[in-house]
């Protein structure tokens, strides 16, 4: 089973991990400063803002890919927490695309530890995207939903793909 690493770009690989460490030392923080603020109040606050952000936090850790595979069947893109199934029977297309800058964000991370989240194109509609390096995009149209994931080697990706949906189907 062929797998495409899913990675940073190099500057954003540093920066990736300066992001997390800040993170949660602002969780543990916003913990300690509910154990020790005067009043009820600022106990209650300081512990549900560090909920708010532990919660940012994992949840973000939930849907950024660590790896694409190409299975015998279906694309799994695999995440920290579970992964991602997409049937090659349902897929209409792949095709390499750079044009994320002008889409609109829904609902999601633009930017920050990559591009995650509900989207929207003009051409291709509301699309879900899970990419982490925007140079190595790949834009996957499907019967129901569309994808845009990003992996290494993605001109690689898309010859193994569209030889796998034409044997799939």
């Amino acid at each position: 089973m062929p797998t495409y690493k899913s990675d940073f770009r190099p500057t954003m690989k540093r920066w990736s991990i300066i992001l997390k460490t800040i993170l949660l030392i602002t969780v543990i923080l916003f913990f300690i400063r509910a154990l020790v603020a005067p009043s009820f109040i600022d106990q209650i606050v300081s512990l549900l803002l560090g909920v708010g952000v532990l919660a940012i936090y994992v949840y973000t850790l939930n849907i950024i890919p660590s790896s694409i595979q190409l299975g015998e069947k279906e694309i799994i893109i695999q995440r920290t927490f579970g992964k991602k199934c997409i049937p090659y029977s349902i897929i209409k297309e792949a095709f390499i695309y750079n044009e994320v800058q002008g889409d609109i964000r829904y609902c999601g991370s633009n930017g920050f530890l990559g591009y995650m989240g509900i989207m929207g194109s003009t051409l291709y509609g509301k699309y879900y995207s899970y990419v982490k390096n925007p140079q190595q995009q790949v834009f996957i149209l499907t019967k129901n939903k569309n994808y845009l994931i990003s992996c290494e080697n993605r001109e690689t990706f898309i010859k193994e793909l569209h030889t796998r949906m034409v044997t799939e189907r």
